[in-house]
Order: structure tokens, then sequence, then C-alpha cells
């Protein structure tokens, strides 16, 4: 791999997977000590605390299950999970999950930037120094997508070198907060949430995740799929509940869900600027680079230079404002709709169904994936079941991680037919891969 990452939605060569537990152990480390699980975490609180944590705590440990599936058919097909998608949704309706997946990675990172710029700002007053909020998150912003544009490599040198000053960082964060404030959890915030909506709060922002989880796994060792399959998933339970156990405590003491005020308010200073913009960077990245990947697959242009739009994009919507309560929750509400279902359908697809993918069929018109012409009916179908039934579904029933039941199940069980009803159509097909 040169200086600038060529790979985009191509396979990755063998001889290029031969990451093992611990270098994807500390990419998922990196990418989970962020502000966005602090953020979560203090979500949660109006549940109560301890309803709150509970609920949190429950649903990252469901979280973890898709990222170990997510990460181990990367690991042994060498794909990207938007180009993965190919093969439940055809060819052409990879846009499907690539478009939902743009929408979700560049709406993170313009929120977590726009934290860190308030933040910024707020804590950069307390010492006399005003700088504008549209100059700091834009600042911010482009240094956050910079190393994600070079690619994958970069990504892991900046995570090696934060990860050890980012766990520091957060032990003296608590510290702080247990020796100088005093944090009652019992019944603290309760009242706004109720337990099921609480539990859907993680699900819901984490619904890239199975995505992400290909795109880093991709370069992991084939011939030890478990390890770096394990790793993902231990860094992301260990370091997202951790985050989302300080974000529940500090939103306790300072007695509001806004991360910026709360550093403001517990006094954290220099401190939670450092782990701030250093937590943000570490996450940011991924959002960027694959964000990019969604997007080369939909535009069909190289990685970094879709990689540099996301970033661009982003860095716009957090100068917009898009950090606010009501914007947060209703983006996790669309992601529910439009990306939780993909997960369902992808991972019956493989374990179910294929167990494993034809690698060279990905990108062939007219092949094992092009459907009809480019769309599986099958998986849109399965999708907007899904989708529909996320936006219908309770609170109780957790939409954001039921719904990617219920579109799998769907798929599952109108897949056979479909392929029938297809295969009937066959003389026509290679006529339409030619039109």
């Amino acid at each position: 791999m040169g200086l600038i990452e060529t790979e985009g939605v191509d396979v990755i060569p063998a001889e290029n997977r031969t990451r093992g537990f611990w270098k994807i152990f500390t990419i998922w480390a990196g990418f989970s000590i962020v502000i966005t699980n602090f953020l979560l975490g203090s979500l949660t609180l109006g549940a109560g605390a301890l309803l709150g944590l509970t609920a949190a705590v429950v649903s990252i440990v469901f979280i973890g299950v898709l990222v170990y599936f997510g990460t181990k058919i990367a690991t042994k097909e060498g794909t990207a999970g938007t180009t993965a998608m190919r093969a439940p949704f055809g060819i052409q309706g990879r846009v499907i999950p690539s478009l939902a997946m743009v929408i979700a990675t560049v709406g993170w990172f313009g929120v977590q930037t726009g934290i860190v710029a308030q933040s910024s700002k707020a804590i950069l007053a307390n010492f006399g120094i005003d700088v504008p909020f549209a100059l700091l998150a834009g600042v911010l912003g482009i240094l956050m997508a910079s190393v994600a544009i070079f690619g994958y490599r970069w990504i892991e040198w900046l995570n090696q070198l934060a990860v050890p000053i980012m766990t520091v960082l957060l032990a003296l964060v608590v510290y702080q907060i247990v020796t100088q404030y005093s944090v009652t959890l019992r019944g603290a915030g309760g009242g706004r949430l109720r337990f099921w909506a609480a539990l859907n709060i993680f699900p819901a922002a984490t619904a890239a995740f199975l995505i992400v989880a290909m795109d880093y796994g991709r370069y992991g060792n084939p011939q030890r799929p478990e390890g770096p399959s394990w790793g993902a998933t231990i860094a992301w339970i260990t370091f997202g509940i951790v985050l989302a156990g300080i974000g529940v405590l500090a939103a306790a003491a300072a007695g509001t869900w806004n991360p910026v005020t709360i550093m403001v308010e517990l006094g954290l200073g220099s401190l939670g600027l450092v782990l701030l913009i250093a937590g943000s960077w570490t996450t940011n990245v991924t959002n960027v680079y694959a964000g990019g990947i969604a997007l080369s697959q939909i535009t069909g242009l190289k990685r970094v230079y879709m990689t540099t739009v996301t970033g661009l994009i982003g860095t716009i919507l957090a100068i917009a404002g898009i950090f606010s309560y009501g914007g947060i929750l209703s983006f996790l509400e669309a992601l529910t709709v439009t990306l939780v279902p993909t997960t369902g359908v992808l991972l019956v697809h493989y374990y179910l169904l294929e167990h494993d993918f034809d690698t060279s069929e990905l990108f062939e018109r007219g092949g094992r994936y092009w459907y009809l012409r480019g769309w599986n009916p099958a998986a849109i179908i399965a999708w907007v079941i899904g989708a529909v039934y996320a936006i219908q579904a309770p609170d109780w029933l957790v939409p954001a991680l039921s719904s990617a039941v219920v579109a799998g199940g769907i798929y599952y069980a109108i897949k056979s037919p479909v392929d029938a009803w297809l295969a009937r159509r066959t003389p026509t097909r290679a006529g339409e891969a030619a039109d």
C-alpha cells in the first residue's frame, strides 16, 4: 500500500489482508473512544441513570454481535461493506445501502465536528479567547477529514498514537468527576424517556456499524478470521460501555445531556478539550473513510476524491448547526428507517443463504448478482417492509434492532420464489445487461 490507499470499492488482494486481533482492536478502540458515545450515554439519562445505563450496556452488547459477524464476512471475503451489499441488493441496487451509508456518515461527521467546535469555543472563552464557531468548525472538520483521505494505513497510525493518550485522559476525566462532584445516580434524570426508547438510542446511532465493520475488517487475516472479528467486537463493547457510563455519570453531575455544557459545567477545561478533539478525530476519520467508499459505490469515482467530498459535506453540516437535541433524535430515526433493514438483508443473505460471495461476479453486468436490470426485487421488498415497520413499530419493540430482523426474515422467505421467477426470465436477462 503506497502513500495514498488506492483500493476503494474493489476486493482487497489476499496478500494485503494481514491484520490480526491487535491491529483491528486498536482501530476500533480509537473509533469507540468518542464524544458521540459519551453523548448517547448522556441521552439515556432521560430514563433514569440506572435504567439508562442498563439500556446502553444491553444494546452495546447486541451491536457487538453485528460487529463480530460483519468483520468476519469481510475478513473472509475481502470486501468493503457497500461492496458486499451488491450480493443481496444487486449491482445497481447497491445504491440503496450506499446512499443510506453516505447520509449516516456525513451526518455523524457533522454532529461530532459541531460538538467539538462548540465545546472548543466555550472552553477557549473561559481563557479569554473568542474564536468564531464557523471558523472552528471549518478548521476542525478539514483537520479530522485529512487523515481519512490518505486511507487505511494512516488511520491505523492515528489510532495507534491516539488510543493510549485517550485512555489516560478518560481515566483523568472519571477521577475528576468522581472526586470533585457529588453524583447521585438513583433516579437522576428520569422521566423524559421510557426504558425501551433508551434501549433504541445506541442501535439507531450505530446503524452503519455492519458496513463499518466490513470496511475495516476487509484487511483482516483470512487464515484466522476470528482474531480480527474478536478484536473489533471486544474493543467496541469495552470502550462503548466505558464512554456510555462516563456520559451518564457526567450528565448526572452536570444536570444536562449536552456534552458542550457538561465540559464547561464540570470545569474540564483543556483536559476535556484534548479528549474531545482526539476522540472525535479518531472516529470522524472512520465516518469520512466509510462514507467515501459508499459514495464511490454510487458515482464510480475514486475513493480518495469521494472521501474528500464527504469530508467537505460533513464540515458544511457542522457549520450549518446540525448538532442539536431535536436534530440528533430525528437523525437517529432516519438511520433506523434507511440503514438498519439493510443489515438484516445482508446477514441473512450471507449466513443463511449463500455462505460466501462469488467476488468475481460482484462487478459483472449480467452475472450472478445482476438479478433484474441490476436490482434484486427480493431485497428491495424486504428493505421497504423493514423500513415501514421501523416507522410504525412502538418503542418497546426496539425498531433499531427488530427492523433488521423483520427485513431479514422477509428476505429469507421470498428469496427462493423471486429467484425462481427471475430464472424463468433468464433468456431476456443477457439483453438487459447489454442495455
